[in-house]
């Protein structure tokens, strides 16, 4: 298997706005642009010439990011519905305080827990993106993804082969336009090269959004 890089897309107008996720189809805030500027001129500096296969959530979110990383890598995005961010049904589109109507409490397990109606589970999440990730594995080429947080945690699931209860049990975190990096060592291990590297956002002085939860 070929190293796959998983990118998050830049920061997007609901997660500064009010408007719920998922499936809601946001564009990239004016940083969102800036951070996947940034994202892409770092690409160009340490992968370009290497010969991706570049897929992209068909979310605006997502397809934006893709294309300032295509442009600089001369690559095309392919946009799929299979790497979208969960599905939020009724939510989609809804102000948060509009999305408490149709909102169930958590229940067990909860990997079978249904958000909002005619949604997704995070079972069914998985089985649609690891089942595109299935068709993906036997390519020849490297794999850039230009995806969501919650899609980037089913892939890296799928690439280390963790069972649904170990899955129901851990989670991965990633900032707007982070960088991480799945690839095979010498010994046929899959393993996490890097995981939410943001350094490029950093050496702009742009933000990350994201702070050590630990921290007051």
């Amino acid at each position: 298997m070929k190293p796959i890089i998983l990118i998050r897309h830049g920061e997007a107008e609901h997660l500064v706005g009010d408007l719920v996720g998922g499936w809601t189809d946001t564009s990239l805030t004016e940083l969102g642009h800036r951070q996947a500027a940034a994202l892409a001129s770092r690409l160009k500096l340490e992968v370009a010439g290497i010969p991706f296969r570049l897929y992209c959530s068909d979310l605006k979110r997502a397809t934006q990011t893709a294309d300032v990383i295509g442009r600089e890598l001369g690559l095309i995005p392919c946009p799929v519905p299979e790497l979208r961010e969960i599905n939020n049904g009724l939510a989609i589109g809804l102000t948060r305080e509009e999305a408490k109507r149709y909102y169930t409490e958590p229940t067990e397990p909860l990997l079978d827990w249904l958000p909002y109606p005619g949604g997704e589970t995070w079972r069914e999440f998985n089985h649609r993106v690891s089942g595109f990730m299935d068709r993906l594995a036997d390519l020849d080429r490297p794999l850039l993804l230009v995806a969501h947080g919650g899609t980037i945690i089913q892939v890296i699931a799928w690439w280390l082969g963790l069972d649904m209860d170990t899955l129901s049990r851990v989670s991965f975190r990633t900032s707007p336009a982070s960088i991480s990096v799945l690839d095979v060592t010498e010994l046929n291990e899959r393993r996490i090269e890097r995981l939410n590297d943001t350094a490029h956002l950093y050496s702009l002085g742009l933000p990350d959004q994201i702070r050590l939860s630990l921290c007051p």
